[in-house]
């Protein structure tokens, strides 16, 4: 992936800008807000495939992108979240009076008796990084007890833990084992997760939007319904005859439900775990494929065939099997990998 515009995009704003203005703590530790800011919106608009001559809909909204994928999220870094939790650990320098030089000199100079970095003014002469660190205080007061750092056992400073407790409570996605699973294609995984979130832009979808669609009815049968993701992942007889081969080939019939609830019932089955991602992999690479020759038919006016894309998905997986053949865990599901590799 050639991410080396985004990079200079990035590189040039900050260079030409802030390179002869801030010093040596301050290019290390603290970001302006405005930069910060544009370099979150230079990687979602790359994340969603927009330039600035063609604007295109962000999918899933950034905080929720940002989020673990434990928590249904990608686990992107927000950069502006990051930033202060990373600023954080000077807060924690100083609160824990470490042996540092800068930390016995701001003692000296900015704190001189007081005890409590929490009640401390910073005076107006003082320099703009110590203005800037204070200014944070009010979002990481909850982080410590006294001056004790609170987020881990040990008292030592975390910037991730740090991070994830700015995200605040975030529901669970019980599922994430299985749609970031190794043996999923990572393209793959990434439009099941799409599905999970029902945020693949049906035409149903598109219409809720506001956005002009000429024709809603499913382009891949013939049954004259609404494109809804539901129909078209469930009950649309273009992948019913998909998913009936690959159960065959499988010897586990594939629930015929939606994305999600068929990634659910999956995660409920009494199975090893390596043979969840198994089902689940053939199961994401059926809903890519289906996606994919969805699209063909509406923006290039080709038809898949079927039986090609049931080879594929077979290729597929036996080569990701091939590659993890040798692990733990695929040691223990010798039958199921033998069955779909011979």
């Amino acid at each position: 992936m050639d991410c080396q515009q985004l990079v200079n995009k990035i590189t040039s704003r900050i260079h030409d800008v802030y390179a002869k203005h801030l010093s040596y703590a301050g290019r290390l530790q603290i970001i302006m807000a405005s930069v910060l800011k544009e370099i979150d919106k230079k990687c979602r608009e790359f994340l969603w495939g927009a330039f600035e001559e063609k604007r295109k809909i962000a999918l899933v909204a950034w905080d929720k992108i940002c989020m673990p994928k434990k928590n249904g999220g990608i686990n992107i870094k927000g950069c502006s979240k990051w930033n202060i939790a990373s600023v954080g650990k000077l807060l924690w320098q100083v609160a824990s009076k470490k042996d540092i030089l800068w930390v016995k000199w701001v003692n000296g100079i900015y704190l001189k008796s007081e005890e409590n970095i929490w009640e401390h003014i910073p005076p107006g002469d003082c320099s703009w990084y110590w203005k800037k660190l204070n200014s944070l205080k009010t979002q990481m007061v909850d982080w410590y007890q006294g001056d004790r750092y609170k987020l881990t056992p040990t008292g030592a400073y975390s910037v991730s833990r740090s991070y994830e407790t700015m995200l605040g409570t975030m529901p669970r996605f019980g599922e994430a084992d299985l749609v970031w699973s190794k043996i999923m294609i990572p393209r793959q995984r990434m439009i099941v997760w799409l599905a999970c979130q029902n945020r693949l832009l049906t035409k149903e979808r598109l219409t809720r939007l506001n956005i002009q669609v000429d024709d809603q009815t499913c382009c891949l049968c013939d049954a004259a319904v609404i494109e809804t993701q539901s129909h078209l992942f469930a009950d649309c007889q273009w992948i019913s005859g998909i998913r009936n081969t690959l159960s065959t080939w499988l010897g586990i019939p594939i629930l015929c439900q939606g994305v999600h609830d068929t990634i659910r019932w999956i995660k409920r089955r009494r199975w090893k775990q390596f043979q969840k991602e198994i089902v689940t992999t053939i199961w994401g690479a059926l809903i890519y494929y289906t996606w994919q020759a969805r699209n063909w038919k509406i923006f290039k006016e080709e038809n898949v065939n079927k039986e090609f894309v049931t080879v594929q998905i077979q290729k597929e997986v036996r080569e990701r099997l091939g590659m993890l053949n040798c692990s733990k865990r695929a040691r223990r599901c010798q039958v199921l990998i033998q069955r779909l590799c011979n």
